[in-house]
Order: structure tokens, then sequence, then C-alpha cells
């Protein structure tokens, strides 16, 4: 390698091309991802906004040989992975990280199946590749400053692990990958409309579009573009986390699992008032929610009338009062119905939030919350730590099925749900995907172009 070749984005990108596989103990992690995406998917793909990416994945791309998942429609990858993330991401409930303070799932696991099945890869190697996309991706994102940033979006950063997960997948070399991560990285969506946006609206954080990118990113490199190597050689962006890691942890073992269809932040106040509704139930009664939170929460729109889905998942009032009246399968996903429930509403205008120091001091960390109920009597307060389905919180495998079953079934029926969770059980207990594939390729509905 040339002396001149001593930038942050080769010594990752030296990183990538040197892992020739991953520890037995880190393959249960990449299943669960995989297991949590698809499910994702699964509920999310009939959506306006997953039907419309479908369509246009096509329309732009054309046909290929990777799955538009549940059309039993082929494309090329780029396409593939474009449409699938979409599906996996628009309902919110898709997988994230602390570290990266983003979503790795939507665009990590899309991308390297739509190649994996393109190259008729071994199970092995997509295995490898998905914990090496999350690894790079999250380092890309945590070494930034979070507090400092402009938007947390997702689509920031989802390409640049897309190319080391697809780049390594395909054996580009050292310097092709560099360049590439480079090029997404300077590419990557700008998302002006992330996280101030009033308006609800299917580009949310643009993971769609930077996993989609990020194959855009190794294109071109693989044709001689050049990308600005040096992006990352500033102070601002810490290297030991970018370049720094032991080899014997990785980040896809940390990763969070949700639960509920809305952000991540909104998340822990939503356990607490679940908490509270074991014992207290007349909500009619309340005259305050006093909702405590750390800063980032405030960034939300937090419309307490949210007009679409999307804008509910970034409102914390509506849906902790949703989840009040309601109870937590409400949100297992969201649905339009609730976007007129007068109980709900009711409710969720008499919910106040504001910043707490010290838990504020925990972003991000973690993300925890405050809840107290005021009433005619004593307040209730509950404060949750750390929310379900985090590394200290798991999820065992069971609630991953039973996540599965609550997010699939209405959507492909009990008997393509069984056969999709076979096909997840055949995954964990043999690293295989053949049944997985032949799931996904399948057709529960065809995409209206």
């Amino acid at each position: 390698m040339p002396e001149k070749y001593t930038y942050r984005m080769v010594d990752l990108a030296r990183w990538v091309t040197s892992i020739v596989a991953i520890p037995p103990r880190v393959r249960q992690s990449v299943v669960n991802v995989v297991a949590d995406a698809v499910a994702a998917a699964a509920a999310g793909s009939r959506l306006l906004g997953s039907t419309a990416a479908q369509r246009a994945a096509l329309s732009f791309w054309g046909y290929g040989s990777s799955s538009i998942w549940f059309t039993g429609q082929k494309a090329p990858p780029q396409a593939a992975t474009f449409a699938n993330a979409m599906s996996t991401s628009i309902l919110d409930i898709d997988d994230g990280h602390r570290a990266a303070t983003g979503h790795p799932g939507s665009a990590i696991v899309t991308a390297v199946l739509a190649f994996g099945e393109d190259i008729m890869a071994s199970d092995d190697q997509i295995i490898t590749a998905i914990a090496i996309g999350y690894e790079t991706g999250i380092r890309y994102s945590a070494c930034r400053n979070i507090r400092e940033i402009d938007t947390a979006a997702t689509g920031r950063w989802c390409g640049v692990g897309v190319v080391a997960a697809v780049g390594w997948l395909n054996g580009d070399d050292v310097i092709t990958i560099a360049h590439a991560m480079a090029i997404a990285g300077a590419i990557a969506p700008h998302n002006m409309a992330s996280e101030g946006s009033g308006v609800g609206h299917d580009i949310k954080e643009a993971i769609p579009f930077g996993a989609a990118d990020g194959y855009m990113s190794l294109a071109s490199a693989r044709a001689g573009m050049t990308g600005p190597l040096d992006i990352l050689d500033r102070e601002c962006f810490n290297e030991n986390v970018l370049t720094g890691g032991d080899g014997e942890t990785w980040y896809i073992e940390t990763t969070y699992f949700k639960l509920y269809s809305c952000c991540r932040w909104i998340h822990a106040p939503i356990d607490a008032v679940l908490k509270i509704g074991e014992e207290f139930s007349d909500w009619a009664a309340v005259k305050e929610i006093l909702v405590e939170t750390f800063q980032a929460t405030m960034r939300l729109p937090n419309q307490p009338r949210p007009g679409s889905l999307q804008a509910a998942q970034y409102s914390s009032q509506f849906c902790i009062a949703a989840a009040a009246i309601h109870g937590a399968r409400c949100l297992q996903p969201l649905s339009e119905s609730l976007l007129t429930d007068d109980k709900v509403l009711t409710l969720a205008a008499k919910i106040n939030l504001r910043v707490d120091q010290e838990l504020d001091k925990a972003f991000p960390r973690n993300v925890p919350g405050r809840v107290t109920v005021r009433t005619i009597g004593e307040p209730i307060v509950v404060e949750v730590a750390t929310p379900r389905g985090e590394t200290s919180n798991p999820l065992s495998w069971d609630e991953h099925m039973q996540k599965l079953w609550t997010l699939a079934m209405p959507a492909l029926g009990r008997d393509r749900t069984l056969e999709l969770e076979e096909a997840l059980v055949s995954l964990s207990k043999n690293r295989d995907f053949k049944l997985l594939f032949n799931f996904l390729s399948a057709s529960d509905r065809k995409i209206l172009l």
C-alpha cells in the first residue's frame, strides 16, 4: 500500500477486508436482526409509502434477480434494497443502536440479503457481511459527537455500512471500499426535514435512499471515481471509535429491538405509563401527565394531534396517551383509527414534556424517562431507566417470535406467518437462509405499476 494512504477511511477499509469470519456467538445476533427486519417489513410492506417505493424501484432500476419481499417481483440488488428498506423502516418498529443513534437493520439486512441472493452467496458469507455492515456503519455514526450533529437521521450514515457489507461480500479491495465509503459519506441524504418537519411523510430518516447510495458509491469507486478519503480526518471525529475496535466485541451484539411503532426516545415513558396502567385506569380523571425526558426528545415534532401515522410515530404525547388508553398492542403497530380516537386525543392534550438534567446526562448511552400522573389524589410517579429490548433489558428468542406474529399475521395470515417462523427457526438452528429466501421471494400480492 503506498504511504500516502494513511487516512482513517482507509484504515477502516483495511479492517473490513481483514475479516475472514466472525466469532460463533455473534452469529445469533445476526439471526436476531434478520428476524426483526423481516417482521417489521411484513407489517410495513403494504403501506402506501412502501408500495410507492416498490413501484419506483422497478420503474427506475428495472428487473433483476433480488426479491422485493412479499411481492414475487425481482429487481437489481439496489432496487430491492431500496424497496425493502422502506418496508422495514416505515413503521418505525425496526431495530436500532444506542451508539449510532439510528437504525442499521433496515439498511444493512436488506442490502446484504439482496446482494447475497443476487450472487448466491453462502450462508456464512451473508452472516459475516451483515455483522461487518453493522460494525462499520455504527462506528462511522458513533465517531461523531451525537450531541452536536444537526440530525440523527440514519440515512446520513447507513450507506457507509452498506458499502462495507456489500463490498466485502463482493471481494472488493481496500482502496475501492475506502473510496466508496468516502463517496457514500459525502453524498448521503442531507435530509433537512428529518426532525424539524411538522408534516408526516414517508422520507423520515431517508434510510432507503442512504442504502441505495451505498450501491451507487460502490459502482462509482469500482469504475475509478475517487472520494474524499480525508472526510473523517478531523478532530471532531473520534478516531478510537472509528478504527479502534478490539476484535472481540461487535456492535451488532448490542443492537436494541423495539416493541412499539414509534421513535425509540418515547419508549421509556410508554413503558412507564403501561406500568402505571397496571393499577390505574381512570384516565378521564387525569389533570396532567408530566413526562420528564432528555433534550433530544424535544427535537421531535411532538404533535398532540398528528395528522398521519408518520407524524404519530414522532409524537411523545400521542403515543403515550394511546398506550395509556389502549395498552401496548395499539402500538404494534400504530393504526389509522387511533388518529381520530377522542379518548387518546383528549389525554394527549394533557401531557406536558420537560427536560430533566439527570436524565439528559444518560443520553445517548441510554434513553430513560419519568412519568408523573396527576389526579385529585397523590401523584403517581414511575421512572424507566432502560426500555424493553435494550441489551440490559433484552428480548428472548420467544419474544422475537411473538413480535413476528404480532406484526406479520394481520398482513400475511396464520399459515404464511407460521411458514415464516419456520424459516427463521431454521436460520437460527442451522444458519441456513434457503427457506427464508424462498419465503421472501414468494408472492403475497403483486406490485401494481
